[in-house]
């Protein structure tokens, strides 16, 4: 019986790996078609376009979300942080270069120019926003309703609510300096760069592995390494073909119906790469292990508050060229002042490393009413209702703001201490004695 309920699992396990494979055919169809026939679908039936194009990418996201957990079994500790990280985001990172790389080649003060950024600014600020408050709530509410009790987080998780707190401070600034800056896209990459030094430092566990990922994992080695690497080229090759065309059909989606465009290109590109995170964070939770479903969300939100938003400056830079900051309006400012006040106030109630239903109600019904009511004026008293509530936490318990200090301190010295062992070697090589 044992082997019966082995094999159906591992059959199961396949059925899903090549129904997302799947999503991504029509798509490369329709690619083909664009180039032997000069067919566009994505002028021709955009909204068909936007779905086939964001159901193929989704796809993509997951077949890359279940090979990157199955290569934590062939991957050094280090190597597999830095490689794997990049994976989770590759998604969500693709159509924001593709966004950042349009705005740049529309470098001047035509309106063109303006939508680009608009679009830039809308993609990455939505990503951010639809994790915290969409991903970390619904967690915690599965949990609750399935042992009615709170959160509590692993202590592991320091480190990420530590350079999450960092990151969203420096993206205030954003909005006092109403453009992305490049000096400030480097700084945000270099915490990345830390935050993966770091972590690499603390080693991979044993990868507790479930469904598909799981199903590759039981492979043998060889073949194992095969079918993952074959599966990131694939599934990468969707995603960059994808790109283009999904973003373009969202657009003149809403031209037709007459819908913003920055509201499509905010919620419904996010929700397309983001939701194999969404899922596994979910799927971690069902199976009586919330701490990891929260764990996953919150080092993604690490990943999008530093190298998603410190790449847009860069990228726009490349495509423009020439050394540029990307400048925001009013509209785009607020949002990005918006995004930074969710992610502290979040910060601020996991401080403790505790999740409580009230809380992910909370986080909940704001997230909901920051897509209901979407006009600047509101998002911008929405925004103040954030501060507020991080504001009377804080007053209520001051000493959240000493753990997140200590927090931030503990990594601050972890890294001085590894840039100091670096130091030694290259002071010894070098001949000299270092200066007294």
């Amino acid at each position: 019986m044992a082997v019966d309920v082995t094999t159906r699992s591992r059959a199961k396990g396949f059925a899903l790996i090549f129904l997302a494979m799947a999503l991504g055919v029509p798509g490369l169809v329709f690619r083909v078609l664009e180039v032997t026939a000069g067919y566009h679908i994505s002028e021709e039936m955009p909204q068909v376009a936007a779905l086939i194009y964001g159901v193929g990418i989704m796809g993509a996201a997951f077949i890359l979300s279940w090979a990157a957990e199955a290569a934590q079994k062939d991957i050094s500790a280090a190597f597999a942080i830095a490689v794997l990280a990049l994976i989770a985001i590759l998604p969500e990172y693709t159509v924001e270069a593709f966004l950042a790389w349009d705005a740049g080649a529309n470098v001047g003060p035509t309106p063109e120019h303006a939508a680009a950024v608009g679009r830039l600014a809308a993609n990455v600020t939505g990503s951010n926003r639809l994790l915290i408050g969409l991903g970390w709530s619904l967690v915690t509410i599965i949990f609750w309703f399935r042992v009615r009790a709170g959160l509590i987080l692993p202590a592991k998780l320091a480190r990420e609510l530590a350079f999450l707190a960092v990151a969203t401070l420096l993206v205030f600034l954003v909005f006092f300096m109403k453009a992305v800056s490049l000096p400030m896209g480097v700084l945000l990459i270099a915490l990345y760069v830390v935050y993966l030094i770091l972590s690499s430092r603390a080693g991979v566990e044993e990868p507790d592995l479930a469904g598909p990922s799981e199903t590759l994992g039981n492979l043998p080695r060889l073949p194992r390494r095969m079918v993952v690497l074959f599966l990131f080229l694939y599934s990468a090759g969707i995603i960059f073909a994808a790109v283009e065309p999904f973003v373009h059909g969202l657009v003149e989606t809403g031209r037709t119906f007459g819908i913003d465009e920055f509201y499509l290109i905010q919620w419904l590109a996010p929700l397309a790469s983001e939701s194999p995170e969404m899922v596994v964070a979910l799927f971690y939770t069902a199976r009586a292990n919330p701490a990891a479903g929260i764990t996953v969300l919150v080092s993604a939100g690490v990943n999008q508050m530093t190298v998603l938003i410190g790449s847009m400056p860069v990228i726009y830079s490349i495509s423009a060229g020439q050394f540029l900051s990307v400048p925001l309006g009013p509209r785009q400012a607020m949002e990005f002042f918006l995004t930074a006040s969710l992610a502290l106030m979040a910060v601020v109630f996991l401080a403790r490393r505790r999740m409580n239903l009230l809380v992910a109600l909370l986080l909940l019904g704001m997230f909901i009413a920051g897509l209901v009511f979407f006009t600047s004026s509101a998002h911008r008293v929405l925004a103040g209702v954030y501060l507020l509530a991080a504001a009377g936490l804080l007053i209520k318990d001051p000493w959240r703001v000493r753990l997140l200090g200590r927090y931030a301190w503990r990594e601050a010295k972890e890294f001085s201490a590894w840039l100091a062992r670096h130091k030694e070697p290259a002071e010894a090589g070098s001949g000299h004695a270092p200066d007294r």
